[in-house]
C-alpha cells in the first residue's frame, strides 16, 4: 500500500522534544478552534509573490492569515525522519507524550524512491480520500465524496491528468464544508522530497500543474482547513523542497540522537 511505512513495528527511541513542537502546534490549532487564547507565537513568514492564487470553487476566506502552516522535519540521511513519522503514527515506545498523537492523525502517506506508486500524485489523493472516508474522525466527509461529480476526478487516468482539480474537489472543498472536529488532526507526508528530481523531467498535463505530491500540497496547503496541521519530512540539503515549504515551523534533526 502507498501509505504504510517499512519500519513500523521497529521500537524508536529518544527525539521527544520534536514529539512536543508537534503536539504544541496541534495544541495552537486546537485552542483556535475553541477561541481559547494562547501565548502567541511566532507566525510565519508571508509566502512569497503574496501566497498562492486562491483555486477556483474555494471560498476566498479560506486562505488564512497566519497561514494553514505546518511542520517541516529536515534532516541527512539516517537522521531518522521516517523513523519518527512512524512512531507519530504508531507508537513503540511505553512512555512519552507521543503516545497518544496518533489518534489525532486524520491520513498519512509515505514516499519511497524504489516505489513509483508511492510518487503518483493521483494515487496519493485516492489514498487521502479513503483514509479520510475509513478514519470516520470528519463527519460528514464520506456524503460529500460520493457526489458523482467528485467520484469522476478520482478516476484513474482523469486524476493524473488533473490532480489540482481533484484535490481541490475531492479534499479541500469536502474538508472545508463539514462541521470542524472537536480538537485538531493532522496529515503526515514523509518524505516528500522523493521524486522531485522525476518531476522536473516530466511535462505538465496543463500550465501550472502539480508533477509531484510536494508541489501539490505546496500550492495548496493555505487553503487546508484551520484545524488541521501539515507534517511534512525532507532531507535538509534539498533546497529546493524547503523553499516551497518556507512558511512551515521547521524542526532540524541530526544524526546524533539526543539523550
Amino acid at each position: 500500500m502507498a501509505q504504510t511505512s517499512l519500519l513500523q513495528g521497529k521500537r524508536f527511541y529518544c527525539r521527544e522534544w520534536v514529539f512536543h513542537k508537534v503536539q504544541h502546534c496541534l495544541q495552537e490549532k486546537t485552542n483556535n478552534l475553541s477561541g481559547v487564547t494562547s501565548t502567541p507565537s511566532k507566525q510565519p513568514p508571508p509566502v512569497p509573490g503574496g501566497g498562492a492564487p486562491v483555486p477556483a470553487g474555494v471560498p476566498p476566506g479560506s486562505a488564512k492569515s497566519g497561514g494553514s502552516w505546518g511542520v517541516l522535519l529536515v534532516g541527512g540521511p539516517g537522521s531518522g525522519k521516517t523513523a519518527l513519522c512512524t512512531e507519530l503514527l504508531w507508537p513503540t515506545s511505553a512512555h512519552g507524550s507521543h503516545r497518544s498523537l496518533h489518534k489525532q492523525s486524520l491520513a498519512f502517506h509515505f514516499c519511497r524512491a524504489d516505489d513509483s506508486d508511492t510518487l503518483c500524485v493521483g494515487a496519493f489523493i485516492r489514498s487521502l480520500v479513503a483514509q479520510v472516508c475509513r478514519g470516520g474522525l470528519v463527519p460528514g466527509y464520506e456524503e460529500k465524496v460520493r457526489d458523482p461529480a467528485v467520484q469522476s476526478t478520482l478516476q484513474p487516468g482523469e486524476c493524473e491528468r488533473n490532480p489540482a482539480e481533484a484535490f481541490k474537489k475531492c479534499v479541500l472543498l469536502p474538508l472545508l464544508s463539514v462541521k470542524p472536529p472537536p480538537q485538531s488532526l493532522f496529515l503526515l507526508v514523509d518524505s516528500i522530497d522523493e521524486g522531485s528530481q522525476l518531476g522536473e523531467g516530466e511535462q505538465r498535463s496543463s500550465p501550472g500543474s502539480p508533477r509531484t505530491i510536494a508541489e501539490l500540497l505546496a500550492s495548496h496547503h493555505e487553503f487546508l482547513p484551520p484545524w488541521l496541521l501539515l507534517i511534512c519530512s525532507a532531507r535538509r540539503q534539498n533546497k529546493a523542497i524547503t523553499k516551497l515549504f518556507t512558511a512551515f515551523h521547521q524542526l532540524s534533526m541530526s544524526t546524533t540522537v539526543d539523550l
